[in-house]
């Protein structure tokens, strides 16, 4: 979904492994690419301590926000 020429996906990391994999794929990816739970909490998904800390803290409605559409990389993630 697109929202202020943003990607906007909810999902979901369930493991370390997932997290790992995550920055891994981020990292990898063009734009800016952020988690963000609700609109105090955001942190840098190409960092693997951010998204450690977003797991740690089961951030609920837990988004990723990018500036180019990476969906299908992230499909592991995404929940409808």
């Amino acid at each position: 979904m697109s929202i202020d020429n943003k990607y906007v996906y909810s999902i979901e990391i369930d493991t370390m492994e997932d997290a790992k994999k995550l920055v891994s794929i981020a990292t990898k990816l063009k734009g800016k690419i952020i988690l963000k739970s609700g609109a105090k909490f955001s942190v840098n998904a190409k960092s693997l301590l951010g998204v450690v800390l977003a797991k740690k803290l089961n951030w609920s409605d837990l988004k990723i926000v990018m500036e180019e559409d990476h969906y299908h990389e992230f499909e592991k993630f995404i929940v409808n």
